[in-house]
């Protein structure tokens, strides 16, 4: 039930704001816009120039890959979709096949986004270490 209504908020409310960030973020980038602010930025790292090893040195593609492909609408998950930390809340982080894992709920809390949870969807695919793991 808990990875139902997961999928539910993820194809609901998460993946529409991830897709109508990729004209928004767009056309915002071409602005003097810190990144940092709406739902589409991240108030962390704004428009990804801090977060790379090698800084997007203010290219428009590495700054829109950050904000739309690597970090999509991440201050609408930290924020809007973030919730207190409550006895109701989930986080999950589910073996499925091999390898592959899926992590869904709300991510613990965290003093720098303010002791809220942020939400997480993702699928992913855990990395081996060594030969014999």
């Amino acid at each position: 039930m808990k990875f139902l209504a997961s999928t539910l908020i993820w194809f609901g409310v998460f993946l529409p704001m991830v897709l109508i960030s990729f004209p928004v973020v767009a056309a915002m980038l071409l602005t003097k816009w810190d990144g940092k602010t709406t739902w589409f930025g991240n108030w962390k790292y704004g428009r990804g120039d801090t977060h790379y090893k090698a800084p997007s040195e203010g290219i428009f593609w590495k700054q829109w890959r950050f904000l739309c492909i690597r970090n999509p609408a991440s201050n609408f998950g930290k924020r809007v979709l973030s919730v207190k930390d409550a006895k109701w809340v989930w986080l999950h982080d589910r073996r499925i096949v091999g390898r592959f894992h899926w992590k869904y709920g709300w991510k613990d809390a965290v003093a720098e986004n303010g002791g809220l949870r942020t939400f997480v969807y993702r699928p992913w695919l855990w990395k081996r270490r060594g030969k014999n793991a």
